[in-house]
């Protein structure tokens, strides 16, 4: 089968050379001719419209790993007068994410690029005095762009699943009380320590800056973008690797399948940030080290399994995307 990319797929299956080793085992492979594929492959519905008047009876797939590239809620699409089906699959069915491990150590099947996570080196449990050796301050980072402004509302069976706002709002609160630093671009003067994009004016891997931020905080505030079930990004495996203990959000989520409770912190669990900001403020060394240490148990044993399996979910992925386009 030849497949036609319609839009920039960076990292994704079809681009990354590992990725496409394993198609090629699939018989299958990419084209540069539109005219000679079998399949035509976008990251959105709205850059694959065009394709499919043009070319009615090829195969149509979209494909995307981030959530708000395609908010398509179904596996599929069914066109009238002849054309064929389009194909969805994104975050939101179980055919990209279907664990929680994907971002640890790996950018989508592609070991090369390891978000700064060495899937070979495990984390040493952290002691009292290795602790106060490390000379954090008891606060909370919090490093993402400003979106309080901006409509990211998505709406899901009734709920909103958008968690970038309100991120941003417990970020401004916890400012206001002085116990939380915020780093990244879009936000008022006098609120972002660091007005930057971590690392991409500084032609350097966005991790290394974040990395070396966080190292410097006991908590660091990591709710995801969108709330969905097994999309679990790098940000909670990115404070655990630092030492900083994650402030999570559970909500509709599926975080709970790999870490155990009492554990991170769970913001879904507070009334409000208010609640949420002053248990921070309240814990003790010892409740701490014991959360910060069963995270970093986790860590250690999640990359034993993604070390395990990484070449089998890869052949997966590959197998899913056969299979939807042979459908």
């Amino acid at each position: 089968m030849k497949i036609y990319l319609a839009t920039e797929m960076g990292g994704s299956p079809f681009t990354h050379p590992a990725s496409l080793e394993i198609l090629k085992n699939f018989d299958c492979c990419i084209t540069n001719k539109i005219s000679a594929a079998d399949a035509i492959v976008a990251h959105n519905l709205k850059n694959l419209l065009p394709r499919i008047i043009r070319y009615p009876k090829k195969k149509f797939l979209v494909w995307t790993n981030e959530p708000r590239f395609d908010t398509t809620f179904k596996n599929e699409i069914k066109l009238a007068m002849g054309f064929s089906h389009i194909h969805i699959m994104n975050v939101y069915g179980k055919d990209v994410f279907w664990h929680n491990l994907h971002f640890l150590s790996s950018y989508h099947f592609d070991n090369n690029n390891d978000l700064g996570i060495d899937i070979n080196q495990p984390l040493a449990p952290l002691t009292k005095d290795q602790l106060n050796s490390l000379g954090k301050k008891n606060k909370v980072a919090a490093l993402f762009t400003n979106t309080v402004h901006s409509n990211n509302r998505l709406i899901r069976r009734g709920h909103n699943i958008d968690l970038s706002q309100k991120r941003c709002q417990y970020a401004i609160s916890g400012h206001h009380r002085k116990l939380v630093d915020i780093y990244g671009n879009r936000w008022p003067n006098g609120y972002a320590l660091d007005n930057s994009g971590f690392g991409f004016e500084k032609q350097q891997s966005w991790w290394i800056e974040k990395l070396a931020i966080l190292k410097g905080y006991k908590f660091n505030l990591c709710f995801e973008n969108t709330a969905n079930p097994y999309y679990v990004t790098e940000k909670i495996w990115h404070a655990i690797l630092a030492y900083s203990l994650p402030v999570y959000n559970s909500f509709n989520s599926t975080i709970y399948e790999t870490f155990p409770e009492n554990s991170f912190i769970d913001a879904a669990l507070f009334k409000d940030e208010h609640a949420l900001f002053d248990y921070l403020e309240a814990m003790g060394t010892d409740e701490y080290l014991e959360r910060l240490n069963i995270c970093i148990d986790v860590f250690n044993r999640s990359l034993e399994v993604k070390r395990a399996n990484y070449e089998m979910n890869a052949n997966e992925m590959a197998a899913k995307i056969i299979h939807r386009l042979m459908g």
